[in-house]
Formats: C-alpha cells, sequence, structure tokens
C-alpha cells in the first residue's frame, strides 16, 4: 500500500504491506525538491520505485538503516540509478543486511544491500539546503534534516508521538531524550515524522514527548522504590503489553521503555 498527501511543496509517501485488507503497520517517507527522504520497506519497494518513475526524483538519504526507512534503497538504485546516501554508521548495515528477525521480515520484508555513500554536513538540492543533525538513541548514527530557513525537521524515528509507549530493546530512552532536547534548540516549526505524519509546531510536539517520558520515570522510580518488578511497573503505569509485544517475543514493549528509563 502506497498513498500520498501533500503540504505545500512537501509530500508524504505513506507505505504498509497489508494482509487481508489491513495494514500491519505504517512508515512515512517525504519527497521535497527532488530529494526522497527515506525510501520505505522492501515490501512495497516497487510501488516507491513506479511512483518516483513519474516524478522528479534525483536522489535519496536515509535517516538512518532500518528496513522500514532503507529497504527501497536497493530497487530505487537498480531500477532508477538514483544515489543512495545515509549516516556513516549505517554504510556497512545496508551493504550487508543481516537476516532479521521474523516478525520484521513479515512486517516490513527482508531488505537487499546496496552501497551508499556517507551523508555530508548538508544535503542540497536546487531549492533548499538540509542541516543533517546527529540524533542517536533510536539507532547509532540516526539523524534529522533541517531546512533551517523553513524550519522544516525531518525527524525519522526521533519523534514518535508525544506519548510513545514502547520501545524496542536496543534503544536507549535517555539517549533519545537527550537528541530531543539537542534539536529543540532549533525551534522547528513544522516536523515530518515517519509514523506521525505532519506536526505542525514540532518544537512543542517535541517539548511535549520529553516532558512525558520525565513524568513516565518519575513514576517508574516511586514504584521501584516500593519493590515493584520492571514487568510490574510498566504494567501499572504504561498498561498492559500489546499485540506488537507479543508478535516480537518482547523485543518492542513497554518493558522495554521502563527498563531503559530506570
Amino acid at each position: 500500500m502506497l498513498r500520498t498527501t501533500s503540504l505545500g511543496p512537501i509530500t508524504r509517501l505513506r507505505m504498509a504491506r497489508r494482509v487481508l485488507g489491513r495494514s500491519l503497520r505504517t512508515v512515512d517517507a517525504y519527497l521535497i525538491d527532488g530529494l526522497l527522504i527515506d525510501s520505505g520497506p522492501p515490501a512495497t519497494a516497487r510501488e516507491v520505485v513506479e511512483w518516483c518513475r513519474q516524478r522528479e526524483v534525483h536522489q535519496v538519504v536515509n535517516t538512518h538503516h532500518h528496513e522500514d526507512h532503507a529497504g527501497g534503497n536497493s530497487l530505487l538504485r537498480a531500477s532508477l540509478g538514483l544515489p543512495i546516501a545515509a549516516p556513516a554508521d549505517s554504510l556497512a548495515v545496508l551493504r550487508d543486511v543481516p537476516r532479521l528477525e521474523l516478525y520484521r521480515r513479515l512486517v516490513w520484508g527482508q531488505p537487499k544491500g546496496v552501497a551508499a555513500q556517507p551523508l555530508d554536513e548538508y544535503v542540497v538540492t536546487p531549492r533548499h539546503r538540509f542541516a543533517v543533525i546527529p540524533a542517536p538513541g533510536h539507532c547509532p548514527g540516526h539523524v534529522c534534516l533541517l531546512e533551517e530557513d523553513e524550519g522544516w525537521l525531518f525527524s525519522g524515528d526521533l519523534f514518535i508521538h508525544e506519548r510513545a509507549r514502547y520501545l524496542r530493546e536496543d534503544e536507549d530512552a535517555h539517549q533519545i531524550m537527550a537528541s530531543l532536547r539537542r534539536v529543540l534548540t532549533l525551534r522547528p516549526r513544522l516536523l515530518m515524522c515517519s509514523h506521525a505524519g505532519f506536526v505542525e509546531d514540532g518544537e512543542t510536539a517535541m517539548a511535549r514527548k520529553i516532558a512525558y517520558w520525565e513524568g513516565v520515570l518519575e513514576e517508574a522510580r516511586a514504584f521501584r522504590e516500593r519493590g515493584y518488578s520492571v514487568e510490574r511497573i510498566a504494567e501499572v503505569v504504561l498498561g498492559p503489553e500489546g499485540l506488537a509485544t507479543r508478535i516480537s517475543g518482547g523485543r518492542f514493549s513497554k518493558k522495554n521503555l521502563i527498563a531503559s528509563l530506570l
């Protein structure tokens, strides 16, 4: 599934693998001035290639190496000859993609390896210049792209949601908050999130996420002092685990957020 919406000159591509008519999980990429920011999952790569074939697309930049953000790279390179750039920490994984866990292959597909070039300090298009902002925590090397004159922030997986309650087992919640605080000083006006879509007043939205996680941490510490386990704290503070936790075997869970915060 591929659907598009636009806000001014920015086009959002919302992608998902569908099973029995239902989307398993969505992810967004963005096209602005010939620059495709992220390429979506392998499951929608052919749709993305055909969509790009009808438009002016000159380069692809990945915010990080995860399969829902870089899974279309290989086919875009092979079919359209597009240059691919990514954070330096992502290049080895993009070139030699490991076999993914079953749940990730089911939701997104298994990517093929591709050689990418390291990102420079800026990504330049005919009308815009995007500063590459390091924003680790979701994974090493994760970056955001900021169009400083417009106040546009393409945030990859830094934001997700103001009240994000789930975390991958390899994420670092405190590092994510540090990245949010760093990006907050840049005062972005419009946020382009890979899962929340267009977020007006990005500065306020990121501040609310920081405040929410700080509140969760305060509650978690209080329950830990009373002897609660991490699992119990997660249930009391964030609610019962959902289907995503069961499908991922606990690799994506509320417990992970609590454990990382503590």
